[in-house]
């Protein structure tokens, strides 16, 4: 299962468009894709699911051995596409973990339940560097950070990502960023392109693809369905099938990059 933590300190960056859109996408290249909604202000729960959750993936961390995760999983209205909802419980979820020895490790050691249960498993973090972030810091091997293409959209990227390389250096030296995601590109000025060159030029783990602004992402949360069946032919529903292909097909490379090691590692040995 390759767990990748969908994660920016910045409001408006498209971080829970991201975790919902790039699940879909990826559920429909038949992937079997579970989102956690690790943010207390639970959108991307409001956003899919189907029926009340309760306090959701709060009782993960309040009554961490009483509760399971496969008891905190649904189905969604997308064929391969299920959640693990949050709720507004989850803004406890600090003091709740303030006196637990390991705290930042819970939500690992429960993903162990369901290592083969899913291909993809995308978390939508909290917008602050807080110990939910650290735990899925630390769960996750993978990080993609969503930017806004806009001056004031950089702002805390280099922190962000000083973050991440302290989290690998201490806890998870598993965890690498597979991309920086320009978000909400206005291709009708010169502002967005020149900043998604900007990314390019200083992060070299940016995304080829770029999100372009499309209205019909910001509808269709209120619509209850994800950009690819709320509007199939739409940009947005393109770009981030865009996102999704790049993943695999990056993904496949550095796999077959790596066998050939193995194998002479295997001769040499």
């Amino acid at each position: 299962m390759r767990r990748i933590a969908v994660i920016n300190q910045k409001g408006g960056s498209g971080k829970t468009t991201t975790t919902v859109s790039l699940g879909a996408a990826l559920a429909e290249k038949n992937k079997r894709v579970l989102i956690i909604d690790l943010d207390p202000q639970y959108s991307a729960t409001t956003w899919l699911a189907t029926h009340t959750v309760g306090r959701g993936v709060f009782d993960l961390f309040a009554e961490t051995e009483k509760t399971g995760i496969r008891s905190l999983i649904h189905g969604t209205t997308t064929p391969n596409l299920s959640l693990v909802g949050s709720s507004a419980w989850l803004v406890g979820a600090e003091k709740a973990l303030a006196t637990e020895p390991g705290a930042e490790t819970v939500l690992r050691e429960k993903l162990a339940d369901i290592e083969d249960d899913f291909d993809f498993l995308l978390i939508d973090c909290p917008p602050t560097l807080g110990v939910l972030t650290v735990n899925a810091l630390t769960a996750a091997r993978e990080v993609l950070v969503p930017v806004e293409a806009h001056v004031m959209g950089l702002q805390g990227l280099a922190q962000l990502i000083q973050t991440v390389d302290l989290v690998k250096k201490r806890l998870n030296p598993q965890l690498n960023i597979t991309g920086i995601l320009a978000c909400r590109l206005d291709q009708r000025t010169k502002h967005g392109p020149e900043i998604v060159q900007k990314l390019r030029a200083r992060f070299p783990e940016t995304c080829r693809t770029t999100i372009r602004e499309n209205i019909r992402l910001a509808e269709c949360p209120s619509m209850g369905e994800p950009i690819t069946s709320y509007a199939d032919t739409s940009s947005g529903a393109q770009d981030y099938r865009d996102l999704a292909s790049e993943l695999l097909n990056e993904y496949e490379a550095k796999q077959d990059q790596e066998e050939p090691l193995e194998y002479e590692q295997v001769a040499n040995d």
